[in-house]
């Protein structure tokens, strides 16, 4: 990778010295946050539910630590980085976590920090906001390596990662809690470029049946923006410069040549804020299926099928590669990759949630039956549209059914940052209490519910905590 005169380093820490406090941040971007952490608490207690999340909470248990931090949910206080671990397999457990996948890694990092600091709400927002903007931003260019080539050949790249990089927004964002300097800012971002785990999704989509570790390794990258956070606050030192160096994280990240555009980066960083973009997911499933899954759910709306009525369903999206056999379904990660198995949830009257992954629904003979009806096609139109507006996502599903093919197509799925497809407050609310009531009874989920949506106010973030563990 050549020299370049574009300096991301430069340009992100100028921007996080901008914006070091709460009335820096645009209202809009104050309102986002909220929200992707409101998002968050409600995914984190329903990943309780998930094998995955499970083992991250058994894990955070056997490491212990000083006891600053809390595993939500159970209420468990271990150290700030065993918590980050477990909460970030817990946010994550589900697949439910918005896209790009910055809020597995950002939020259960963050948290642990503002806990263990005595952190206010406003302090809490301001770095995740930060921080998620730092992320958003690597994340837009780098996974152009997974876009592109899906485009141009029908398959992934031998090597690539998805959303491994969001752990330089997030130490940067533990940094900002820590009260880092600019410097050691600087470090912290070498730190976490460091460490951060290898770009093996390929790996990953091609083994089955799927693994815990999906397509990152979300724990592991909670887990390390705290230590790399923490080292540098002690004087630790990293190639400051990676972003910017002939041999540094782009170079090893992503080889593809093209990719890596320094200059999008940073480009209008601090005027225009492409956190805003995040998407929020409707369904415990990959995004990439969710288009597919509003078009079906139309379809039964208006028409009302028995699933005996339905002789075939075809469905035109993007060319998924993450489940190389979509009928084999035997996980919980299985399921969240596989198109036909979400549809037949959907036709078979699961409530959206936890219970699309719980061992009946896995087990349910009626599922498997149908299962095999469904066929997942590509569609040039999705590749076409994605050029003119990279926050389309489109799909088309075909219905055979009482003689005849009933259709719908969507440009969008419901969850996108856009008049007409954001998700709402009230379906937000009511998402939070079907997850929460895994473990918490009605009152403190109300409660919590209700100060959450106030987290600007919280001096302390404890009084809200109280609320999220049993």
């Amino acid at each position: 990778m050549a020299e370049t005169n574009v300096k991301v380093t430069d340009a992100l820490l100028d921007f996080v010295e901008a914006h070091r406090t709460y009335d820096t941040l645009p209202q809009e971007v104050i309102d986002v946050t909220k929200t992707i952490f409101f998002d968050a608490m409600s995914n984190t207690l329903g990943g309780l539910a998930s094998d995955k999340g499970k083992i991250g909470v058994q894990y955070a248990k056997m490491t212990g630590g000083y006891p600053e931090a809390t595993v939500l949910g159970t209420g468990q206080k271990v150290g700030v980085a065993a918590a980050a671990l477990a909460n970030g397999e817990l946010q994550n457990g589900l697949d439910y976590d918005p896209v790009p996948h910055v809020p597995p890694i950002l939020v259960p990092s963050v948290m642990a920090i503002a806990e263990q600091q005595h952190s206010t709400g406003k302090e809490l927002i301001t770095a995740l906001a930060v921080g998620g903007e730092v992320a958003v931003r690597l994340s837009d260019v780098l996974q152009n390596a997974m876009r592109n080539s899906l485009a141009e050949t029908g398959k992934t790249p031998d090597v690539f990662g998805n959303s491994n990089e969001h752990v330089i927004g997030a130490a940067v964002a533990c940094g900002m809690l820590l009260g880092l300097n600019r410097e050691q800012l600087s470090q912290c971002i070498g730190i976490s470029a460091g460490l951060c785990s290898l770009p093996s999704c390929r790996d990953w989509e091609s083994t089955m049946p799927k693994t815990m570790i999906k397509y990152f390794p979300a724990a592991w990258l909670a887990h390390t923006a705290v230590v790399a956070a923490q080292l540098a606050s002690l004087g630790y030192t990293g190639n400051a410069y990676t972003l910017d160096s002939e041999y540094g994280f782009p170079v090893i990240y992503c080889r593809i040549p093209g990719v890596w555009q320094p200059e999008e980066v940073i480009r209008d960083i601090g005027k225009t804020w492409k956190w805003q973009t995040m998407g929020l997911k409707p369904y415990p499933a990959c995004r990439y299926l969710h288009s597919d899954l509003d078009c079906f759910y139309r379809l039964l709306d208006e028409h009302h099928f028995s699933p005996d009525e339905i002789d075939e369903i075809r469905c035109y999206s993007a060319t998924f590669v993450a489940h190389p056999d979509q009928m084999a379904v035997s996980n919980q990660v299985d399921a969240q990759f596989s198109g036909p198995y979400s549809l037949a949830m959907i036709l078979y009257g699961y409530e959206v949630g936890p219970a699309w992954q719980n061992k009946s629904a896995l087990n349910d003979p009626r599922i498997r039956g149908f299962m095999s009806k469904v066929k997942m096609l590509t569609s040039e139109h999705y590749y076409e549209l994605k050029k003119v507006d990279p926050l389309s996502w489109y799909a088309k599903v075909e219905i055979d059914a009482r003689g005849t093919t009933y259709t719908a197509e969507c440009d969008y799925s419901k969850g996108t940052n856009r008049d007409g497809y954001r998700i709402t407050q009230e379906e937000l609310d009511k998402r939070f209490f079907n997850n929460a009531q895994i473990i918490l009874p009605s009152e403190k989920i109300e409660k919590a519910i209700e100060q959450l949506k106030h987290l600007e106010d919280f001096d302390d973030l404890q009084e809200i905590i109280r609320n999220l563990v049993l």
